[in-house]
């Protein structure tokens, strides 16, 4: 809510003031010098206290993993580019939704250490799966994540272990 909120006082400004705006939305982003208050940086401090984590869904859950690079790179063509559109909102993404367990996998294979998982049923207010459409914005900027998801949590392992000695 308070994300369509954003864009619709965006929109508002745009046609009030005559103001170019450019929304950006960001499909779960991951990586070094991330959010520890975020999914994946939770995981990795449970799984190195050997604390369980909660799944919830019974892990049927599906995200769009965007790499924190591939964000950058779709920021610094937006800043580049000149853009006379009055009011445009552009999906940032990988444009390859992948299944949570998937995620959790790759993550015990970096660590080498599994998962204490407690599987948990859906949790009200949450989707089930994200997909970021990114054909719009790889249209306007040329743009194209280049980050797989098993490199980019490899990255973020290395980094995790190196920040938390």
């Amino acid at each position: 809510a308070t994300k369509s909120s954003n864009e619709l006082i965006a929109h508002t400004y745009s046609k009030l003031y005559n103001l170019n705006t450019i929304g950006l939305r960001f499909f779960t982003v991951y990586g070094p010098w991330g959010r520890p208050d975020m999914a994946y940086y939770k995981f990795a401090d449970s799984l190195v206290q050997n604390k369980s984590i909660d799944i919830y869904n019974n892990g049927n859950m599906i995200r769009d993993f965007t790499y924190i690079d591939d964000i950058i790179e779709g920021i610094t063509r937006v800043i580049q580019i000149n853009n006379n559109s009055p009011f445009e909102v552009y999906n940032i993404g990988n444009d390859n939704p992948i299944n949570l367990m998937d995620f959790i996998k790759i993550m015990e294979n970096y660590f080498k250490k599994k998962f204490k998982i407690n599987f948990l049923p859906h949790q009200l207010g949450d989707v089930k799966s994200t997909h970021a459409s990114i054909e719009n914005f790889s249209n306007h900027y040329n743009y194209k994540p280049k980050i797989n998801l098993d490199e980019g949590i490899k990255n973020f392992v290395t980094w995790y272990k190196s920040y938390n000695k």
